[in-house]
Formats: structure tokens, C-alpha cells, sequence
């Protein structure tokens, strides 16, 4: 009996020593998990900061790409509205000397008016200063519109959705990238989108941006950008198609992965288009391309078209 006694007492101590060791290996490895989740955490948000300071480098390297057309754009306007104002001060000059002119002459008949009309080229005047005026307004008004475009791409709160018409947001992007592509590509468009999409609009605007520019370096000499737009489905869809190089099937597959790039070394970040599908992504939509070597590219967005609550509306 006393043996079997000491039996079970030395059975139970290697039971207690084994689930202390259990508990004490137990703890160990929560430890670890711990340290290793908060690990994870820190490099989550580190791998966060990144993201957004690679959406940022791409926008910057995008706008970067964007300047000289959109000096070109301004300094076009701006230089014939800085010669018409120019002129219209000589004008303006003019017709204050002619009215001195006229004060001046004491009892004035027709046939002296008439003298001092072609003396300062009245008629030539009245004629040429609305039209130069309306000329001047008109390159204001493009001017304040490419800035607007350019604020509207690069605008703050960018991350905020709201209720955008795409078919506006499209022209705006076109406008916008004119001067990089108006020299050698023809756009033909075709927007039917009635509906407004809840959307980020600056993230979409860098999208567009990013797919027109590309298809504009793919066209080698002169040709062609088609952009369409409609409604199937519940879905948006917007295409961008080209009559460029193409793509062979090796790097179609390999097109939005992150610092894939087929240009030239220090011509693109290779970024463009793997931001531009995170972006799809995060609006619930899909973007996808088919490209033939030597005919051109197709890509396709899809984005769902979400109903307008009463207090949306």
C-alpha cells in the first residue's frame, strides 16, 4: 500500500512539473505572439505611411509630367491677352487725344469731325476694341480654367468621397493633359454616364491622368485615344483605348505590379498603374487590360453606380 502510495505521489509531481512546464511554455510563446503583434503593428503602419507617401511621389511625378503642357496651356492665353491689352491701351490713348482734339476746336463743323474721325482712325476703332476685348476675356477665362483643372487634380481632402458626375471629371482630366498629347493624339469621345458616382474624385482624376499620359507615350508618330463611357448593369465603365505599340502577353501579365515599367530608365516610376488599381480597388470597382503587340491597349474601369439616398439627393 505505501508503495503504491508513493507511486501515485511521484505520478502526480511529474504532472504538476509537466503542466508548469506547459504553462511556462504557454506563457512564453503569448509572449512571443504578443511581441511578434506588435511587431506586425508597427510594420502595418509603417507599410501605411509608405502607401501614402508612394500615392504622393506618383501624384507629384505625375503633376511633374503635366508642367510644361500646362505652362504651354497658360502662357498661350496669356501671351495674345497681354498683346491685346497692350494694344487696347494705344487705342484707349488714342481716343483720349481725340476727345482733347475735339474739346479744343471752337466751333467745330462735320467736315472737321470727319478729319479728326480718320486722323485717329475712329471707325477702325469702335470696330476692332469689343472684338479685342471679348478676344482678352476669353484667355482670362482659359486661364482660370486650366488652374481650376490643376487645384481640382491636386485638391486637398482628396480621400473624402462625394457625388461626382465621371463624364465632368473625364473632360476636366482631358483638358488637363491636353498639352501633353494634343500634338500628336487625336481624342474621340463618346460619354453617357447620366448617373453621379460616389467617389473620390482627386484619386480618379489621378487615374485618368495616368492612363491618358501612358497611352500617349504609347503612340509613336501620330494617332489615335478613344475614351468612352456608359452605364451597364449597375456598373459605370470607362475605357481608354489606343492605336500605340501594345503590349506583348509577357508584360500585360506583369502591368500593374508595383515599379514594373516598360520605359526607358528615368522615364516613369513604374507606380502609375499599380496606384491606379488600388485605387479601383478601394472604390469597389476593377480594372483590367487587353493589349495586342503593335495594334495597342485597352483598359477598362468599372465602377458600381451606388443610389442617391434622399439626403444626398
Amino acid at each position: 500500500m505505501e508503495k503504491e502510495l508513493e507511486l501515485i505521489k511521484r505520478q502526480l509531481a511529474r504532472e504538476k512539473a509537466g503542466r508548469q512546464r506547459a504553462e511556462d511554455l504557454l506563457e512564453t510563446k503569448s509572449r512571443m505572439l504578443y511581441e511578434l503583434n506588435q511587431q506586425l503593428s508597427s510594420t502595418l503602419e509603417s507599410l501605411k505611411a509608405h502607401e501614402i507617401q508612394l500615392v504622393q511621389q506618383e501624384k507629384l511625378a505625375s503633376i511633374g509630367q503635366l508642367a510644361a503642357g500646362v505652362a504651354h496651356e497658360i502662357n498661350t492665353p496669356a501671351g495674345f491677352t497681354m498683346c491685346n491689352l497692350e494694344v487696347l491701351q494705344q487705342y484707349v490713348l488714342s481716343l483720349l487725344n481725340y476727345q482733347d482734339s475735339l474739346k479744343k476746336s471752337a466751333g467745330i463743323v462735320p467736315s472737321d469731325v470727319q478729319a479728326l474721325d480718320a486722323q485717329f482712325n475712329i471707325d477702325m476703332l469702335r470696330k476692332d476694341i469689343p472684338d479685342l476685348l471679348e478676344e482678352t476675356l476669353e484667355g482670362m477665362n482659359r486661364i482660370a480654367a486650366i488652374v481650376r483643372e490643376l487645384r481640382s487634380f491636386a485638391r486637398q481632402g482628396e480621400d473624402e468621397k462625394q457625388w461626382v458626375n465621371i463624364d465632368h471629371l473625364l473632360k476636366e482630366t482631358l483638358h488637363l493633359a491636353a498639352g501633353q498629347i494634343k500634338y500628336h493624339v487625336e481624342v474621340i469621345t463618346d460619354f453617357s454616364i447620366k448617373k453621379d458616382l460616389y467617389c473620390s474624385p482627386g484619386k480618379l482624376s489621378q487615374v485618368f491622368l495616368n492612363l491618358i499620359l501612358n497611352a500617349g507615350q504609347a503612340i509613336e508618330g501620330r494617332g489615335h485615344l478613344w475614351v468612352s463611357t456608359y452605364e451597364t448593369q449597375g456598373k459605370a465603365v470607362i475605357t481608354f483605348r489606343d492605336d500605340g505599340i501594345g503590349m506583348d502577353e509577357q508584360n500585360k501579365q506583369k502591368v500593374f505590379d508595383a515599379f514594373f515599367t516598360t520605359k526607358p530608365a528615368g522615364k516613369g516610376t513604374g507606380l502609375g498603374l499599380s496606384i491606379s488599381m488600388d485605387i479601383i480597388n478601394q472604390h469597389n470597382g476593377s480594372i483590367t487590360v487587353e493589349s495586342t503587340l503593335g495594334e495597342g491597349t485597352e483598359f477598362v474601369i468599372e465602377l458600381p453606380i451606388i443610389a442617391k439616398s434622399e439626403d444626398d439627393a
